[in-house]
């Protein structure tokens, strides 16, 4: 009994197409994700240094790389994988890639806007009143 090449399950995660494109922009993405969580530390702990525009920056750029992978996986696998299929479904991990995507975009605007407040999340500048007494 000879099996068909359509009767052929595909058992290695990496053989689907775009994965291996897929994989590489999110461990990427994820290296940025981990050079900015120590950054920030680094960032928030010592105030004379200001990385957090930086921190901002680099964290836009791994949304940008997440967004490529995210878009890349579905397209080619309903091109090449799902073509015959009516429905097909993606696992929860492609939803908790595009949360995390979004709380990473959050957070990069979060860092860019955070240096407009610094001074007063510091207490350098003296604390002004909407009441005063005349």
């Amino acid at each position: 009994m000879e099996i068909e090449e359509s009767e052929v399950w595909l058992t290695d995660s990496t053989a689907l197409p775009g994965a291996e494109q897929t994989a590489a922009l999110m461990i990427i993405g994820i290296i940025i994700l981990i050079i900015c969580f120590i950054l920030s530390f680094v960032g928030l702990c010592v105030p004379r240094i200001s990385l957090l525009r930086v921190i901002g920056a680099l964290l836009f750029l791994a949304v940008i790389l997440q967004i490529c992978a995210l878009v890349i996986y579905p397209v080619r696998y309903t091109s090449d994988v799902a073509v015959n299929l009516e429905n097909y479904l993606y696992s929860w991990t492609y939803g908790f890639g595009w949360g995390s995507t979004i709380i990473m975009f959050g957070c990069g605007v979060f860092f860019c806007c955070l240096p407009n407040f610094e001074d007063e999340l510091l207490g350098n500048v003296k604390t002004k009143y909407f009441y005063t007494s005349s």
